[in-house]
């Protein structure tokens, strides 16, 4: 018996290319959008969402919920300019909750806009030639890229490569600009002009792209549908071995779920990629499944069939063979771009530590009042890291001091300030404005950053830095699979805890205990740290001590 396809492959279906009745519904005085309407929100970037805080309290009191919307804008690779980092400033104090929420996908999201702010709100963004389309929804998502490359002067003419990827394949629809932006129609349309390489049902889920560095790999190159990463072909040519296939999210309701590394599939010239991404983007859009979203991910394609079916479907799409892969890196551990760092120019760089991305003032942190004055004084621009932090790169050797300076006297923590767990923990938003969460995670992370570290140095205090993620639900938006230590929500109070993923994001993290409380983590850890400490070759790292000991 066929199974039928889901309501969400039938909205987009009937949607006319993105649009339903979103003009009219944004121009309702509801503070909520329909069903239909949310699910194409999501391709314009635009989650609905209800704060969860008050939504028992409004239910018991009979009333509607808190209805409000996360706007995450595409920023390919991560790069901003002075005036684009003040425009999203402006944007986060006059239409959203006063923060700048940096993603691990290097894009930028706005929390807590109200429905009648979302036009203003894309409107703000266009004038800086930013927009959240695609941000979200059944397409290529925002393109990741290693900060290094764009400053590598080995890798100059990959400096524009995630923004010339996103463009070749954004959605081509006109919807956004019609109904967020100008509100003018076109005169005329025909759907071949409108989606030629999507169709009207665009792809079966999500789809994720990231270009690694040759050399390391903080992007999780194997957590991706399509990773790239660099190489110097015999001939001298920059070229590209291509993984496919990754990605971490699974569902506790669905065991038939789980986390899949991305496999190599080929090497290729970088002249070729556009054309090998299109191949697989439709074997993809073919073969994915349009019937359980739940399992509608590329990586299911290739878990199920194998690489060589796979590649077999890419080539007959291209309509030649494909080379085998080369061999990936040995040494590819990833790095974090915090501290200075001098570029090949004369000028400097510094990468600051944003806690679970979350730019905004504190008592005990400035960080967003350091950070507009700066873009508004100096001749700088920024780029955003998928560690959630942020580089300010363009500094002059004779504005390096009063940069520290300002920055430390704002409250912001250098990279010699920051403890061992600390330096890289990640977190997503998860409540108060996730609906998928199970448990609380952004605001959690710092208890449980302060007690693993407490664990740690009790009990490995002359070990490396330990790599921490959490989440509020198996979906893994901040990569707890592959990390050393992955804590993903389970129940309103519990969590599960992973070990054992390694710090070049080639191994997947296994569960180590279910539903533990998160004070309890840290006293989980800590046998695993005693004996990382008296067992664990030189240098080792925990995931990898861990991984060889077989103690996960």
């Amino acid at each position: 018996m066929t199974k039928a396809e889901t309501e969400v492959e039938s909205v987009k279906r009937s949607s006319n290319f993105l649009r339903g009745e979103l003009a009219q519904e944004l121009r309702s005085d509801s503070p909520s959008v329909s069903n239909e309407s949310e699910h194409i929100l999501k391709f314009h970037g635009v989650y609905a969402q209800d704060n969860r805080d008050v939504r028992r309290e409004r239910a018991q009191a009979g009333e509607a919920l808190d209805y409000i919307f996360m706007t995450r804008v595409v920023i390919p690779g991560g790069r901003l300019s002075s005036e684009q980092w003040l425009a999203l400033d402006a944007v986060a104090e006059d239409l959203a909750d006063g923060s700048i929420r940096l993603t691990t996908r290097q894009a930028v999201q706005f929390h807590g806009t109200i429905k009648s702010e979302l036009r203003p709100l894309a409107e703000s963004l266009d004038a800086y030639l930013l927009s959240s389309f695609g941000g979200c929804g059944d397409v290529v998502r925002n393109v990741v890229m290693c900060p290094h490359l764009p400053f590598d002067p080995r890798h100059t003419d990959l400096d524009t490569l995630a923004s010339s990827i996103s463009t070749r394949f954004r959605p081509k629809t006109l919807a956004h600009w019609e109904i967020f932006v100008d509100g003018k129609v076109a005169a005329s349309r025909e759907s071949d002009d409108e989606q030629p390489f999507y169709g009207d049902t665009y792809l079966p889920r999500k789809f994720k792209i990231a270009i690694a560095h040759p050399e390391e790999n903080c992007v999780d190159v194997f957590a991706q549908d399509v990773g790239l990463i660099p190489i110097t072909l015999s001939d001298g040519q920059q070229g590209f071995t291509v993984l496919v296939g990754g990605g971490l999210g699974r569902s506790y309701a669905n065991p038939d779920t789980f986390a899949h590394l991305a496999v190599p599939l080929t090497t290729l010239p970088a002249v070729e990629i556009d054309e090998l991404i299109a191949a697989i983007l439709s074997t993809y859009k073919d073969l994915g499944d349009r019937t359980d979203r739940k399992r509608a991910r590329m990586k299911y394609v290739v878990a199920d069939h194998g690489i060589d079916f796979f590649r077999a479907e890419v080539e007959s799409r291209l309509g030649r063979s494909l080379p085998d892969p080369r061999s990936l890196p040995r040494s590819f551990a990833g790095h974090d771009h915090l501290g200075w760092e001098q570029q090949p120019d004369g000028s400097w760089n510094i990468g600051i530590r944003i806690p679970a991305g979350r730019v905004r003032d504190s008592e005990a942190s400035q960080v967003r009042t350091a950070l507009r004055a700066l873009a508004s004084g100096l001749r700088i621009s920024f780029v955003l890291t998928p560690q959630q932090d942020l580089i300010v790169t363009g500094i002059a050797s004779d504005e390096k001091n009063f940069v520290a300076g300002h920055l430390a006297s704002h409250g912001v923590r250098l990279l010699e300030e920051l403890g061992r767990v600390e330096r890289s923990a990640l977190a997503c938003p998860a409540l108060p404005t996730c609906s998928q969460a199970l448990a609380e995670s952004e605001r959690v992370l710092s208890s449980l950053v302060s007690d693993v570290e407490n664990t740690l140095e009790a009990h490995a205090p002359q070990r490396q830095p330990l790599q921490l993620r959490l989440t509020g639900c198996p979906n893994g938006c901040a990569r707890p699979a592959v990390a050393e230590v992955g804590v993903v929500g389970r129940t309103k109070s519990t969590y599960d805890v992973y070990v054992g993923g390694g710090p070049r994001g080639d191994r997947l993290a296994v569960l180590l205990r279910e539903k533990v409380k998160l004070a309890e983590v840290g006293e989980t850890l800590a046998p695993l740290f005693q004996r990382w400490s008296a067992e664990g070759l030189p240098d080792e790292a925990f995931g990898d001590f861990v991984s060889r000991a077989g103690l996960s």
